[in-house]
């Protein structure tokens, strides 16, 4: 009597389920096994990564000529302590997409960043490396700065410099940019005969997709 009511219902339901976003999905993969199964959360971040300087952590750590160094992790875990004169600080692990590795943080930077200090959240954080004169070399790496990396890649770029080498160099932007926007574009042109600067009138419409496009047609490209 309602069986063809009900298999209605059933098509409907599972027509009107939608599938988890990128971040959800890794997230609860996360929470039930604590760790990352089917991609890394750093993954969708891959684009940016030349924008902001980001080197690997283990390549950081290793090398003792590098001083200081941006790189991109995302959260694991946060430990909250505090030292035997009752200062709190933090310790976070974090995982990049090639190691898993803990760091210490200061009370002012924990306050200061606590809203984003959340497991699964992916960040840039200033790291700034100190090496001991003893013998031993004692080395110590101190976090300076966090942000996260969401925030950054949705923070809208408010200004450009391509450097290009051709005339087809600049069609090619030029078909990319042709809606004006917010972003001011300044191009340098130089061919190793000629070299000129120029600034685009009217600011540009540039989002984050649109400079990698630029970028895949082996165009530089320097935000600030």
């Amino acid at each position: 009597m309602f069986g063809d009511e009900l298999s209605n219902n059933d098509e409907e339901l599972i027509l009107k389920i939608d599938d988890w976003k990128f971040e959800e999905r890794l997230s609860k993969e996360f929470e039930a096994v604590g760790f990352f199964i089917s991609d890394h959360p750093l993954n969708q971040f891959k684009d940016t990564f030349d924008d902001y300087n980001i080197t690997d952590y283990q390549e950081f750590s290793n090398n003792d000529l590098s001083k200081e160094s941006n790189i991109s992790a995302t959260l694991l875990k946060l430990t909250e302590r505090k030292t035997a004169k009752g200062t709190p600080y933090g310790v976070i692990k974090l995982t990049d997409l090639n190691s898993v590795f803990e760091l210490f943080i200061f009370s002012d930077t924990l306050e200061f960043n606590r809203e984003i200090l959340k497991e699964g959240n992916s960040l840039l954080l200033t790291l700034v490396k100190t090496i001991s004169n003893d013998e031993n070399k004692t080395k110590r790496i101190n976090v300076q700065k966090i942000a996260s990396l969401k925030d950054l890649i949705n923070k809208p770029i408010s200004e450009v410099l391509f450097k290009i080498t051709s005339p087809n160099q600049l069609e090619k932007i030029s078909n990319l940019l042709a809606e004006n926007g917010k972003t001011n574009v300044n191009i340098e042109f130089d061919n190793g005969e000629n070299k000129m600067f120029f600034k685009l009138e009217n600011p540009r419409n540039l989002d984050r997709k649109t400079l990698n496009l630029i970028k895949n047609q082996q165009i530089q490209a320097e935000i600030s």
